[in-house]
């Protein structure tokens, strides 16, 4: 069969995009760890009220932390960013600054325990912009800073939850 010069051309260019996404995948599989699917983000109204209730605090200058351990490993493992209005005025300033966030947290989410992200437990957290004047090597460093906190506090409760409610601590 006979192929016209458009349907060949075509024809090569969707080879090369099949290859390309085919490239892509082998890249992303390669790396499970580094992937931040969005059954991973925490949402719902419900969700947030639950975690802002009762949970720990971590505070690193320009970020600030805020989790829940559950004993019902159904809750899952979720993970929130919040850019708040207050601070961040323009949409724009407010997406990037999440984006910021989300993508420090996915490139270091490694240094969270192995029983976090197993779903050993439930775990919930929401990492929170303090601060207007923000770059993207302070966030990734305080992030840093962050997840190592979390994963001490959370080997040195040993599997208890660690929950406070400011109630607690007055």
């Amino acid at each position: 069969m006979c192929l016209s010069d458009d349907e060949q051309k075509a024809a090569t260019s969707l080879q090369l995009v099949i290859r390309t996404k085919e490239q892509n995948r082998s890249v992303i599989g390669s790396n499970p760890d580094q992937s931040l699917p969005r059954s991973k983000i925490l949402r719902g109204k419900r969700n947030f009220q639950r975690l802002f209730e009762r949970s720990t605090v971590l505070k690193r200058s320009p970020l600030l932390c805020r989790f829940r351990v559950y004993e019902n490993p159904q809750e899952g493992c979720m993970f929130g960013f919040i850019a708040p209005k207050k601070l961040f005025r323009r949409a724009v300033d407010r997406n990037r600054v999440k984006r910021w966030i989300r993508e420090a947290f996915r490139l270091n989410q490694h240094l969270l325990p192995k029983t976090v992200l197993t779903n050993t437990f439930g775990f919930h957290a929401v990492f929170i912009a303090i601060s207007n004047n923000l770059s993207y090597a302070t966030i990734e460093s305080q992030m840093i800073s962050l997840l190592q906190s979390i994963t001490d506090s959370l080997t040195a409760n040993s599997g208890t939850t660690s929950t406070r409610t400011p109630k607690d601590t007055e």
